[in-house]
């Protein structure tokens, strides 16, 4: 039974470069038919944990997919059509007292990361251990109301003194909320109240942040309705404060996220479709940083995303404008992101030619006037690199790349890109909007070359093996600052089950 049909855009398995992958989850959960056109379904997946929704999964904002019908936020999925089926494994959809299930859910993640010039500090060479443990459960009384629950715990073995709750925590609970969803005519309509994660948009402004050991989460209210040809969303969340004990975590109420995102079928047919996808975010952080200062940043963020696929033509663009306040100073920043691939064979090793372009912009950190640096906000921890060493803001970067895949379970990916600043007398950031010390005091555009390779294997229907090698190339602004190139590695595994 083809659940979605014929949908595949490519979602990310291990941040930009697998997002041009061939197979998806959707793909794999069609089993039978040529399919005519992109589409949701009423009814649950009977082979793959795919939930019911009548729009196009991979747009229905849930999250990224790992694979196999799995997706990185665990709640997202809905074993019941596959227990019906007589296919759902052991502990997925357990039937209790009348229509009432119980869904048990676990990922365990070991990783081995290594450092040269850490933060491009000379002589910071390091490596760490890292270890995430995730417990979930899912109790759906009936088709319309449940109650989602999940812990984690991170470990680290080597600088663990100085790592930060995010990736040393000895317990959790990461997610903790009801949902009611039900249908009125043809839309699917619903509501999550509590700790909950959240990642419905555009992977360079909003994302789990999947690198740590624990994934960023939010408390508050999700409201949602899908639609065939459209859904359209509403938020407001507070962040998730961690410490590093057990269960201490704590709601930071000078964080806080709220909006309304959309997104529209541009068009379908024969192929997958094309989605444009409007935004409205506002955010507000008592604590962000910019130009030596921390204060309140009450940011609008107004944009667009456009994706989709033609044939071997896959795109991914984003164009979205800030303003507001930063301790009184007003912003005026924008940005431009864009993903695109060109698959050169469906056979072999499959070769797809990567690129993508990012220009954000910058100026008045260190100055007066409005300020426009762009803020990235909760942007994938991947996207530039898990070695964090951009951010975008006061970016122009084009990195042009190639992706194959050897085997059938196995992918490589390779890109090198080409990175400047767009002012000069603002600062090149690092990950976290971190700004490089010193570089605002410098002359120059050219902040480096940025090598990135990343390959996966699908080792089994549940383990993920990995590695990643980065390496930035010191250009000018860094040189002149006195800093040096850099390198991040890691090597490791996922179980998810």
């Amino acid at each position: 039974m083809a659940m979605y049909k014929n949908c595949a855009i490519g979602a990310s398995v291990i941040g930009l470069l697998a997002w041009t992958s061939p197979a998806s989850a959707q793909e794999m959960a069609s089993s039978k038919g040529t399919p005519t056109k992109c589409e949701g379904t009423q009814m649950p997946g009977s082979n793959a944990p795919t939930p019911s929704d009548p729009y196009p999964l991979m747009a229905a904002g849930w999250g990224p997919e790992v694979g196999n019908g799995l997706l990185y936020s665990r709640w997202a999925e809905d074993w019941t059509g596959m227990r019906k089926a007589g296919n759902a494994p052991a502990f997925k959809a357990m039937p209790l007292s009348g229509e009432a299930t119980l869904t048990l859910s676990s990922e365990a993640r070991l990783r081995y990361d290594t450092f040269d010039n850490g933060l491009l500090t000379r002589g910071n060479d390091y490596q760490q251990g890292l270890f995430r443990g995730i417990l979930g459960a899912d109790l759906r009384f009936n088709p319309t109301f449940r109650l989602y629950g999940e812990v984690g715990t991170g470990q680290v073995e080597g600088r663990q003194s100085v790592a930060t709750a995010n990736f040393q925590n000895d317990a959790s609970m990461q997610q903790l909320f009801v949902e009611a969803r039900g249908y009125i005519a043809s839309t699917l309509v619903g509501a999550m109240v509590g700790r909950q994660e959240f990642s419905d948009g555009p992977k360079q402004l909003i994302s789990l942040s999947d690198g740590p050991n624990i994934h960023r989460t939010w408390n508050g209210v999700r409201l949602f309705a899908n639609d065939e040809r459209f859904r359209v969303g509403a938020f407001d969340l507070r962040a998730t404060k961690l410490e590093r004990g057990g269960f201490d975590e704590e709601i930071n109420h000078g964080e806080r996220l709220q909006g309304v995102n959309a997104s529209l079928v541009v068009s379908s047919g024969s192929g997958p479709n094309t989605y444009l996808d409007p935004f409205w975010i506002h955010s507000e952080n008592a604590n962000f940083r910019s130009g030596g200062h921390v204060g309140l940043d009450e940011r609008d963020t107004f944009g667009a995303r456009l994706w989709g696929r033609q044939g071997g033509f896959r795109f991914d663009w984003t164009l979205a404008h800030q303003s507001g306040k930063y301790m009184g100073r007003d912003l005026d920043a924008w940005g431009l992101f864009t993903i695109q691939s060109v698959a050169l064979s469906s056979e072999g090793w499959k070769p797809t030619l990567t690129a993508h372009v990012d220009i954000a912009s910058g100026g008045g950190a260190y100055g007066t006037g409005a300020l426009k640096g762009f803020n990235q906000l909760y942007a994938s921890s991947s996207y530039l690199g898990e070695g964090q060493f951009l951010s975008l803001s006061n970016l122009v970067m084009i990195a042009p790349g190639v992706t194959v895949s050897p085997t059938p379970r196995t992918t490589l990916s390779m890109e090198y890109g080409f990175a400047r600043r767009q002012e000069e007398s603002d600062a090149a950031y690092a990950g976290g909007m971190r700004a490089y010390a010193g570089t605002q005091n410098v002359p120059g555009h050219e902040i480096g070359g940025l090598l990135r390779v990343i390959g996966t294997m699908t080792a089994s229907r549940y383990l993920t093996l990995f590695f990643n090698y980065e390496h930035l190339v010191a250009g000018e602004v860094l040189r002149r600052a006195g800093l040096p190139s850099g390198s991040y590695g890691y090597v490791g595994a996922t179980f998810r089950y």
